[in-house]
């Protein structure tokens, strides 16, 4: 099917996505996934299962973009582009930013943002939890504070483990722990600063080339559970199960395609909560 991206209606709902199913599938809230829902393999699913590639199918919010569960619409213009951040490493960056391009087409589309507007990013390639929380800091310091994240991270830290000389199962280990403790004093920061209104965290899928993800997984979704600030949870292997078409040919980053669906995602998960809109 094509993954040019649309706004279907489907259902009766408004669909801001494409390669769809039909009405029978099963309905999966973004940015809210529980662990039966996430991840194939932490639920057994495969492509039976699994998100894009099986029977369930992604939805985005009412037609006039009203949170979950309510038909009231969101309140519109309430954050400004400018205290949008998008914060992480290369898998919002390569390639070529097309993760955030999709998000501020939908965003212009929505009118939730004027011509010339952008979310601002600090994300950079290779860059750790520790790294990562310190791009918030940064722009948290600043005039403009942040009420927005939009972000990915802490699956570089085994990356850099498993290539650092002499290292081992166990080295990679401790620096999964690492990154996770790191990204629950990162979400306590962010509580305590008490700017931030919203989280939308995407966890990259299960490839060869990053250690841990699997491991990751269940203790980086109770992180956002429990975060004071709303944390919304958006698990990638679902959706990338069945396509090898969304991995570049480097095997570690998203392609143009595996990046529209992201973006794709990230603007549901914040229709579907009144984010941003």
């Amino acid at each position: 099917m094509s993954l040019t991206t649309s706004v279907l209606k489907f259902c009766g709902l408004a669909i801001t996505f494409s390669a769809l199913p039909s009405c029978g599938s099963k309905l999966i809230r973004l940015g809210d996934q529980t662990v039966a829902d996430s991840a194939g393999g932490s639920a057994g699913g495969g492509a039976g299962t699994g998100g894009a590639a099986g029977n369930q199918m992604v939805v985005g919010p009412g037609g006039h973009g009203g949170a979950a569960g309510s038909n009231e619409p969101c309140l519109h213009r309430q954050v400004l582009a400018s205290e949008v951040l998008w914060i992480g490493d290369s898998w919002i960056t390569i390639p070529v930013n097309t993760q955030r391009e999709v998000v501020r087409k939908l965003a212009l589309e929505a009118k939730a943002i004027d011509d010339g507007d952008d979310y601002y990013s600090l994300a950079a390639p290779a860059t750790n939890m520790a790294a990562i929380a310190k791009q918030y800091d940064t722009r948290e310091s600043g005039a403009t504070k942040v009420k927005v994240l939009l972000m990915d991270g802490g699956t570089w830290d085994p990356i850099a483990a498993q290539m650092a000389p002499g290292s081992s199962n166990a080295t990679v280990a401790a620096a999964i722990d690492n990154s996770l403790r790191t990204f629950q004093l990162f979400l306590a920061k962010v509580a305590s600063d008490g700017t931030v209104e919203h989280i939308v965290y995407f966890l990259v899928p299960e490839l060869a080339s990053i250690p841990g993800v699997a491991t990751m997984r269940p203790r980086l979704q109770q992180a956002c559970a429990e975060s004071l600030v709303p944390c919304h949870f958006i698990d990638l292997q679902p959706y990338w199960q069945g396509h090898r078409e969304y991995t570049a040919v480097d095997g570690i980053q998203a392609s143009e395609a595996g990046a529209t669906v992201i973006g794709n995602l990230i603007w549901a998960t914040m229709q579907e909560h009144c984010i941003a809109q």
